[in-house]
């Protein structure tokens, strides 16, 4: 069964889930939420979020009970996003470290994820930003590396930006 997004097919079709790995600090503080199974809990339900809806009531609610969300937890709280839009550009794994973004696409290659117009935009973005960007292929997986992506923030507006 095809996921589109208004005529298109999205790697959501092809990508169970996403991995991500990375060196940047994403958590909440003991600072924050001092208790250790609190914080457990908070993850917990963190995992289980998918929409920028879900994402915001439970920022919220975080806010009200714990005050003003440290880098550190707002970094943890991208995940969500990142997540989802990684997903639908078929990324099966993201890793941020070292300055650097890498996604790993669909390990199938022949995959019609491949024709899709979602790994078009992955690649006019490549494209778009050369100095950036390089695609390559190791052990037959195929992935896209962004230099200067220092932050959470940036890594989202980057997956943003080949979405659009």
């Amino acid at each position: 069964e095809e996921i589109k997004q208004g005529n298109q097919i999205t790697g959501d079709e092809f990508v169970d889930e996403v991995t991500l790995e990375s060196d940047l600090e994403m958590m909440f503080p003991e600072q924050f939420v001092p208790s250790s199974s609190e914080r457990m809990l908070l993850y917990r339900e963190l995992d289980n979020l998918v929409t920028d809806e879900e994402l915001n009531a439970y920022r919220k609610r975080l806010e009200d009970r714990f005050g003003s969300v440290p880098k550190e937890g707002k970094a943890l709280l991208l995940v969500v996003p990142l997540k989802r839009i990684a997903k639908m550009l078929g990324m099966e794994k993201v890793v941020l470290k070292g300055g650097k973004m890498y996604m790993y696409f669909v390990t199938n290659l022949e995959s019609a994820f491949y024709q899709s117009d979602m790994f078009g935009k992955c690649i006019s973005y490549a494209m778009a930003n050369v100095r950036r960007c390089e695609l390559n292929e190791i052990k037959g997986k195929r992935r896209l590396i962004v230099k200067d992506v220092s932050d959470m923030d940036s890594a989202v507006g980057i997956l943003r930006s080949i979405i659009k």
